[in-house]
């Protein structure tokens, strides 16, 4: 049988490892041999999401490779060594790195392998991000310097053209093997769900990472803006974890209309119990958060920001630039007085999404690939 590894940094809420669990799940069909597609994490998160998804996966019989099951920063010094022994006792026929941390720790592994003149699985990258090693340059020169030729997909083509730039600035060729593959997902199922909705107020939610790059310092003044121009009006529900979480629980537990809730799995199927998705992200790779949100009737107000602006229609209305605080509270203050079709915006959001994003159209062109390759 042959093996597939898709090579993740752990069992976490992100895009890259939604990818990574579609491609094990549903991929490696029409390939020539009976094939398996194991998912391999650096690292062990632990949180009720992450173990949820490693009993769901295991119940559809997708096995997962846990490299190390201490902490993230050492996983990248003891990682490698782990996939070495791992590559050499399974003797996968190709691995698929997701994003940088992956990609670091197997460039390691092909720099050790090379060392010993030893042969080496194929190898496939999908980039996910559109800013790439931008606080740690040396690490990301160590990283790339093994890459050569091997097929690179990205998510967007703002991540394609953050590789080619990355490329050039560490004086590397770019791979002739390189294309975009649109994330793709399902029309979401509607499933029962947790969140504190009030029908007789506007919900708003946000998912995703407490992180910087995703909007923190938008996200929390918008909250305290609107509670003062429309109080009682506005529900902000905050799904996720991060950096940010000890501050956006103090900010829950100061007022009442905010919720925090911890990472859900399948969260997805959930949205439909919201009015409008929020994501003043500065960058994604592709927000495939927007994709689901549009795919479940949800209109998404979003930040013209590269690899989120692709999710969404060019003219779309709910679309705010972020050094223009303005902007975005005209949204809000069009929200309360109903100057937007919600029904209207839904249909153009779903049409342009379950075209663009199909799941099965993201699985043929991975198959393809993988096909080519084996």
């Amino acid at each position: 049988m042959s093996k597939i590894f898709q090579l993740i940094s752990s069992v976490q809420l992100g895009g890259a490892e939604i990818v990574a669990f579609n491609l094990a799940e549903y991929g490696g069909y029409n390939l020539p041999d009976p094939t398996e597609i194991a998912v391999v994490e650096l690292y062990r998160t632990k949180n009720s999401y992450a173990d949820t998804k490693r009993r769901e996966l295991e119940n559809k019989n997708i096995r997962i490779i846990t490299l190390h099951k201490g902490l993230k920063r050492s996983s990248l010094m003891l990682g490698p060594l782990r996939l070495i022994f791992l590559i050499l006792k399974e003797k996968p026929r190709v691995i698929h790195s997701h994003t940088d941390l992956p990609d670091f720790v197997l460039s390691v592994a092909m720099r050790t392998f090379r060392f010993f003149h030893l042969p080496f699985p194929r190898v496939v990258r999908t980039i996910h991000n559109t800013q790439l090693w931008r606080t740690h340059h040396k690490l990301g020169r160590i990283t790339e310097s093994p890459y050569t030729n091997e097929p690179v997909i990205a998510v967007s083509s703002y991540a394609m053209n953050a590789y080619e730039q990355l490329r050039k600035k560490y004086g590397l060729p770019v791979s002739p093997d390189r294309q975009i593959i649109y994330n793709g997902c399902a029309v979401p199922q509607q499933r029962q769900h947790p969140f504190k909705i009030d029908k007789e107020k506007i919900n708003i939610a946000f998912c995703g990472r407490f992180e910087d790059y995703k909007g923190m310092e938008t996200l929390i003044p918008v909250i305290t803006e609107m509670g003062r121009l429309y109080p009682y009006l506005f529900l902000f529900h905050l799904i996720g974890d991060g950096t940010y979480k000890k501050q956006l629980l103090q900010l829950s537990q100061q007022r009442e209309d905010v919720f925090l809730y911890d990472p859900i799995p399948n969260v997805s199927s959930m949205f439909h119990a919201f009015d409008y998705l929020l994501m003043p992200s500065h960058f994604e790779g592709l927000g495939l958060i927007s994709v689901e949100a549009s795919l479940a009737g949800v209109p998404v107000i979003a930040s013209h920001a590269p690899g989120l602006d692709e999710t969404l229609p060019e003219n779309w209305p709910l679309k705010f630039r972020l050094d223009k605080k303005e902007e975005l509270y005209a949204i809000f203050e069009n929200i309360k007085n109903r100057m937007y079709g919600r029904g209207e915006l839904q249909k153009i959001a779903f049409d342009f999404v379950s075209t663009r994003f199909s799941r099965n159209k993201m699985i043929q062109s991975y198959n393809t690939l993988y096909n080519k390759m084996i």
